[in-house]
């Protein structure tokens, strides 16, 4: 194996791993509004709602037909708008998170896609970050988390999300 090839293996290792901190934060942050969302508009609604929060935050759309209807309902947003307002929003940690995440998947977006056209990289890179700026959830500070780091942060925030959840659960 030659050096090139040792460097995109790294490549491609090191996205791979910023891929999994991400989806790390994201179910973390599922496990995190899970309960609420259950105690508040019940079970069976908490679970479409949670990921439509989630898709919100990330600035994702919906991965199937059920999640694309759900959002196209105007109550739907309206409580995906109540649940990141109430739910998220005050606590800083969980906002600091979700601002390392979807900066980290932008740079990413950026760094992997280096031919990127001016439209796709403002989908990909700008959009992301002016859409957290919206919800009022963006941590001013610009840079991009050390990726060990963030992934640290990442699996502590995921473990202790689903803990929480397990708690909760157990009640």
């Amino acid at each position: 194996m030659g050096l090139l090839d040792r460097l995109l293996g790294t490549k491609k290792k090191m996205n791979k791993d910023a891929m999994n901190g991400i989806d790390m934060v994201k179910v973390g942050l599922m496990c995190y509004i899970l309960p609420e969302c259950e105690a508040n508009f019940g079970k069976d609604y908490a679970a479409p709602l949670v990921a439509a929060v989630v898709n919100t935050v990330f600035s994702e759309s919906p991965s199937n037909e059920t999640g694309r209807r759900f959002i196209q309902d105007e109550d739907n947003l309206s409580n995906v708008r109540v649940v990141i307002e109430n739910t998220i929003k005050p606590h800083e940690k969980l906002r600091q998170i979700i601002t390392d995440a979807v900066r980290v998947k932008c740079t990413l977006s950026h760094a992997m896609n280096t031919n990127l056209s001016e439209p796709d990289f403002i989908r990909l890179c700008r959009e992301p970050i002016d859409n957290l700026k919206r919800l009022g959830l963006l941590i001013p500070g610009g840079d991009m988390p050390d990726l060990n780091t963030f992934l640290h942060d990442a699996g502590t925030f995921v473990q202790a999300c689903k803990s929480d959840l397990d708690y909760h659960r157990s009640k």
